[in-house]
């Protein structure tokens, strides 16, 4: 867990999510209560700082803090380990598996610089795209899964369309191929100290001299100017020619081995392992970016924060005041004065809702119909609740029914809901369709208002 006033970690936006929903069935004024005094010992001045204090209080006082995984860590450093030794097992293969110690130059570029520069390409896109709210879905066979798999309490979080989640993926897939290149450049510089490799440039295609000095020009344009040693000459790319038909390579000097070798070497740190490098510094601040805006933002924290904030005021009579018939049996009553409820097209009758602990606890005062009435008279209820102003807002919807626009224009109306929950109501004796449930999901994602989420309902 995140010492109080540090940045979230994964786990940290997960146990604020399950503490949160463990928080549905508790009053309002017991909640109260609880985060009034959690508030008081938090010294953090900052919403996030606040957020990280209540959830480590709350794992403390409840007990339910979720085991941390001791393996993961073992299973990072062994995929680092596993990167860096493919890298290397790469590229000692396609060395020492060429003919008469004979480097095909074309190939070795196609394979340990193009590849990786497609690849650093397609990282940038899913970079740009995750970062713009669009994040692609993952692979079931994306190596990260390992690790996040074990950083997440629910396995099935993974397919859930979390932006935050993929920036993760995509932190440690630049950090695998940033390993990956450099155990080839490892390899690459090994083996040339140990073994004479000479490296050679040919093709089915009419490729000239010209055209072979253009494209090692445009290569060695980047560090030319400070590193002239790689410098390729004319004679040089002329007398590395390799024919197959006639592998006559007199012309191959050593002067001729090394200016290719330093060519493919810089090739690989400038197009290979240096855009992995900005990917990777690029993903991990968005990756944080992303998880600190999720983790202040998760539905519920806005209300948290205002019940820690909020003064604790209660009345107290006089023990003297106080008269209680010694036989008379008082049932306790739990009115949360704070929360308000909309039944949206008469959802749900009166009678169904004294059946649901959420919902009977509202006052009946603050039990509102929305819906039905005319234009007027809904703008005035609406100005009802923000003239209010609810902790806690509880929207009763009917589930097998899809969204509509008038309801999302509704909500958009209110001001300064700290928490909404959209109830959605069953048919009778039934459950709400997993569909259903995605649909009005989707629908509270897209409603112009904050901290909104869903809670279906279960008939007794």
């Amino acid at each position: 867990m995140a010492a109080e006033g540090t940045s979230p970690q994964l786990q940290d936006l997960y146990a604020l999510a399950r503490l949160v929903a463990a928080d549905r069935d508790a009053s309002l004024s017991t909640l109260r209560q609880r985060d009034h005094v959690i508030g008081q010992d938090c010294h953090a001045t900052d919403d996030m700082g606040r957020l990280l204090f209540w959830v480590a209080a709350r794992e403390q006082q409840a007990l339910i803090s979720e085991e941390v995984d001791n393996h993961s860590a073992v299973v990072a450093l062994a995929l680092r380990l596993a990167a860096v030794v493919l890298g290397i097992l790469m590229m000692g293969g396609f060395l020492l598996a060429s003919p008469n110690a004979l480097v095909n130059v074309l190939l070795f570029l196609a394979l340990f610089v193009v590849l990786q520069l497609l690849g650093s390409a397609l990282g940038l896109a899913v970079l740009l795209r995750s970062v713009g709210g669009r994040p692609p879905s993952v692979s079931p066979l994306n190596p990260a899964r390992l690790i996040t798999r074990r950083q997440i309490p629910d396995a099935r979080l993974l397919s859930k369309n979390s932006g935050t989640l993929r920036l993760l993926l995509l932190r440690y897939g630049q950090e695998f191929g940033l390993l990956f290149c450099a155990g080839t450049m490892v390899a690459f510089l090994g083996l040339a100290l140990v073994t004479g490799f000479g490296f050679v440039w040919g093709s089915t295609f009419s490729i000239s001299n010209e055209i072979m000095m253009t494209l090692c020009h445009w290569l060695a344009a980047p560090w030319q100017g400070w590193l002239p040693v790689t410098a390729l000459t004319p004679e040089i790319v002329a007398g590395t020619r390799y024919y197959a038909a006639s592998p006559e390579l007199s012309e191959l000097t050593a002067d001729g081995r090394s200016a290719w070798w330093w060519l493919l070497f810089m090739s690989m740190a400038c197009y290979a392992l240096l855009p992995r490098l900005l990917l990777l510094v690029g993903s991990r601040v968005a990756y944080r970016r992303a998880l600190n805006k999720a983790f202040v933002a998760l539905p519920g924290a806005a209300a948290i924060l205002s019940r820690m904030r909020a003064p604790d005021v209660s009345t107290q009579a006089q023990s003297q005041d106080v008269v209680v018939a010694p036989t008379q049996d008082i049932a306790p009553v739990d009115i949360d004065e704070g929360a308000m409820l909309l039944n949206w097209v008469q959802a749900l009758g009166e009678a169904e809702l004294e059946l649901q602990p959420l919902l009977a606890r509202v006052p009946v005062a603050n039990r509102l119909s929305l819906g039905l009435g005319t234009v007027d008279e809904d703008l005035a209820t609406i100005a009802r609740v923000n003239a209010y102003g609810p902790e806690q807002l509880l929207v009763l919807v009917k589930a097998w029914e899809p969204p509509l626009a008038d309801l999302g224009d509704t909500l958009a109306r209110l001001e300064g809901i700290p928490q909404c929950i959209l109830c959605l109501v069953p048919l009778a004796g039934k459950a709400v369709a997993e569909h259903d449930l995605e649909e009005w999901q989707a629908f509270a994602h897209d409603v112009a208002l904050p901290g909104v989420q869903c809670e279906p309902l279960r008939w007794p």
